[in-house]
């Protein structure tokens, strides 16, 4: 009777340990960062990164509205974007990577011409999605 009731025991322990994982990934799968759209231009989208990091031009203005912004980068897959927004001017949630160059997906045809006094900082975003969340967890 005593090796069920200790079998019993470290089940409920193996289990509650592998759903406490399973929340953990959730709550890592939630670190993406708000990005709010300022800005589509011909060759990229602009953003404004919603976060008390320091990612992005510290001070930039906006010339075309006059507007001051702090964390702005650009994003050159302006199709990636434009699918999930249809050319809103929506917040976004991004896991990023610095850039050194454009990186557009091949099938993304876009005009060549040059943005307006852009961001410095370029950006590639290896997460995109309309929830703070990839994953939604099951409870």
């Amino acid at each position: 009777m005593k090796k069920v009731i200790y079998s019993v025991i470290v089940i409920a322990i193996l289990f509650g340990v592998a759903s406490c994982e399973k929340c953990e990934k959730a709550v890592d799968d939630c670190n993406l960062i708000a990005a709010k759209i300022i800005r589509y231009d011909c060759d990229r989208v602009i953003f404004q990164l919603l976060t008390t990091q320091h990612i992005g031009d510290t001070i930039w203005q906006d010339v075309q509205s006059g507007t001051s912004y702090s964390n702005v980068v650009s994003y050159a897959n302006t199709c990636a974007i434009a699918m999930l927004t249809k050319g809103n001017m929506d917040t976004l949630y991004v896991r990023i990577e610095n850039a050194t160059e454009n990186i557009i997906d091949e099938g993304c045809f876009q005009c060549l011409s040059l943005s307006t006094d852009p961001p410095h900082t370029k950006v590639d975003f290896k997460e995109i999605s309309k929830s703070p969340c990839l994953v939604q967890p099951n409870y």
